[in-house]
């Protein structure tokens, strides 16, 4: 990435883009960019910072989201342009938000947002950092283990325990309200906390998948007994 990223602090009026996805900072969000005001927006965008808010919007929530909701700002890392003013954009998250009023003056929402950080810890995360990252190591590898298609896990993991969090969050299946609540927190350590419980079981049921997956490539010639053991 050659762009050197901008840093937000305070309030800043941005344009908006709500998405069902909770953009997570120092994470990466590809784009297909298709609808007329997106266009416009990432037209303005391209001439300007390069910046926009992604707001999580769940199932059939009302346009605009409710005041308060919590985004993440994207810088525009590349584009691909595309026939018809469409394009491919990438992504990646800035700092978080919280939205505090909305504006439908362009053909685009946009919002004024005031910019917010993680607190700084208040004690050693090495610990659960590790536990997080060994755990989620094991996830990766026995998902890879059953499927075959290629999939968006890095090769390596962070070494900061905030940039793991961040990352671990936006990766792992769960559901909206769990990434929501991943993403409004500002304390690193209890976002690790939480993620290391929701791995606990994700861990065991992709590997025992995996297991599974590797017992039926032997049509039933493997040792008797096997698939007892692994029932939970």
């Amino acid at each position: 990435m050659s762009q050197s990223l901008p840093i937000l602090e305070g309030t800043k009026r941005i344009p908006i883009f709500p998405l069902p996805v909770a953009l997570f900072p120092g994470t990466m969000l590809p784009l297909h960019i298709f609808e007329e005001r997106y266009k416009a927006m990432m037209r303005d965008c391209l001439a300007g910072e390069r910046i926009f808010g992604v707001t999580f919007v769940m199932g059939r929530e009302g346009f605009p989201p409710p005041v308060g909701r919590v985004g993440c700002a994207a810088f525009i890392v590349a584009t691909v342009p595309l026939e018809g003013g469409r394009m491919n954009i990438l992504t990646t998250g800035l700092t978080r938000y919280h939205a505090l009023e909305y504006f439908q003056e362009e053909p685009y929402l946009e919002g004024l947002v005031t910019f917010f950080a993680d607190q700084p810890a208040r004690a050693d995360l090495t610990e659960v950092a590790n536990a997080v990252r060994s755990t989620f190591r094991r996830t990766i590898k026995a998902i890879r283990a059953v499927s075959r298609e290629d999939d968006n896990f890095p090769d390596e993991l962070p070494d900061d325990p905030q940039a793991l969090s961040f990352l671990v969050a936006s990766l792992l299946q769960m559901s909206d309200e769990q990434k929501m609540t991943l993403l409004e927190l500002t304390d690193t350590g209890e976002r690790l906390e939480r993620l290391r419980r929701l791995l606990i079981p994700a861990v065991e049921k992709y590997e025992l998948r995996a297991a599974v997956n590797e017992l039926a490539k032997t049509n039933g010639h493997g040792p008797r007994g096997t698939l007892e053991r692994l029932d939970p």
